[in-house]
């Protein structure tokens, strides 16, 4: 049997009274189980990443199959999912229960989980000095750009990207006969606004190296933003 993986609610499951039940989460393994101790034994296939699980009570001579209790799991995986589970023992053949993630799902608590994870000073001013340096910081890997991204006034060079935080490199040059003044509200209000190439919500930091551009002068605009 097959149920979608839900962090936000327990999965009511019915499994064998008798019998082992295989659970394995898809394309993931489980780390860790939580349960009360007593109310079930456990096997762990650590090659595979997935448990065997089956309820105590069958060995206990006052033991009725109208009797047995649910079982009350917490798995979590390698890959920070975490699912409550209620196993309903029944009188049924072993079945395996194979999770599956909900992409979406998993994508939507991952950015709610970075959009509330706390930044540090330290980690931005990093970034950012890495970037100015053309360096790929630990932990961090340069994305292919998409051409569509390289218009005029800003165009993006250079993007890195980490679990938390992107590093984009934006390139602006001056190409008129008058002196170009660039300043940090006015490229929030260009990148943020309706058409924008930043979701508002994810800006953490820009730096412009050079202000005031002469005719035919360019210069490297620095900006970190919060991973998609």
């Amino acid at each position: 049997m097959t149920h979608p993986l839900d962090e936000k609610r327990a999965l009511e499951v019915r499994v064998s009274q008798t019998g082992l039940t295989r659970i394995k989460v898809e394309d993931d393994r489980i780390l860790q189980v939580f349960g009360m101790a007593g109310e079930y034994v456990l096997e762990v296939d650590e090659a595979q990443g997935q448990i065997f699980i089956r309820p105590t009570d069958i060995g206990d001579p006052s033991f009725s199959r109208s009797s047995s209790k649910p079982i009350s799991l917490t798995l979590t995986t390698e890959e920070g999912h975490t699912q409550d589970l209620r196993l309903i023992p029944t009188s049924q053949a072993p079945e395996a229960l194979i999770l599956q993630v909900n992409t979406d799902l998993a994508r939507e608590i991952k950015r709610e989980k970075q959009a509330s994870a706390p930044l540090f000073r330290e980690e931005v001013e990093g970034l950012i000095e890495a970037c100015q340096e053309g360096r790929i910081p630990l932990g961090y890997k340069e994305i292919p750009l998409n051409l569509t991204t390289l218009q005029e006034p800003y165009l993006l060079v250079r993007e890195i990207q980490g679990q938390k935080l992107r590093g984009l490199t934006y390139r602006v040059q001056n190409n008129t006969q008058e002196v170009l003044v660039l300043s940090e509200p006015e490229f929030a209000r260009r990148s943020l606004g309706e058409g924008g190439f930043i979701k508002p919500h994810t800006l953490v930091a820009l730096l412009i190296s050079k202000k005031t551009l002469t005719p035919g002068e360019g210069t490297d605009v620095y900006v970190v933003t919060r991973a998609n």
